[in-house]
């Protein structure tokens, strides 16, 4: 059973490679106290959905403690705590290839390194026209 799942996640791996969607692992050198907090359009106003940081080499998804409205469909439940080595498509299909042009001026222009996810993902990937979610960086100046 081991070994099947290890086959089925090294293909859902190379399928997000062939999309050109950049695999981002946990462990690299990351500023502990930034984290990503994730907002979203509510009918009572803009609410605060979770947070996404980086902690012990794993990614971990939280969801705020106030928030009740439709949970994210990778995270279902609202009070679980998400860890992973990897981070999550919900979140990596956000940044853009890192080996197009633009993204890489993009990167240098606002002195990113191109292997910080959170970071990529507060600066470069903040909005999205395919979802609702609002990216921000939790110590962000230019929110």
């Amino acid at each position: 059973m081991m070994e099947k799942m290890e086959k089925l996640a090294e293909l859902l791996r190379n399928q997000r490679r062939s999309w050109g969607i950049h695999i981002f692992r946990a462990g690299r050198e990351t500023s502990p106290e930034q984290y990503l907090e994730i907002y979203r359009e509510t009918p009572g106003g803009r609410s605060l959905v979770g947070s996404l940081s980086q902690e012990e080499e794993k990614f971990v998804f939280r969801y705020d403690p106030d928030y009740r409205a439709e949970p994210i469909s990778a995270f279902p439940d609202l009070a679980k705590e998400y860890r992973s080595e990897e981070l999550w498509p919900f979140f990596s299909v956000r940044i853009p290839p890192i080996e197009r042009e633009d993204m890489r001026e993009a990167i240098a222009a606002r002195n990113i390194k191109s292997d910080q996810p959170i970071e990529l993902l507060g600066k470069v990937a903040k909005f999205s026209v395919t979802n609702p979610y609002e990216f921000q960086l939790n110590n962000d100046n230019d929110a």
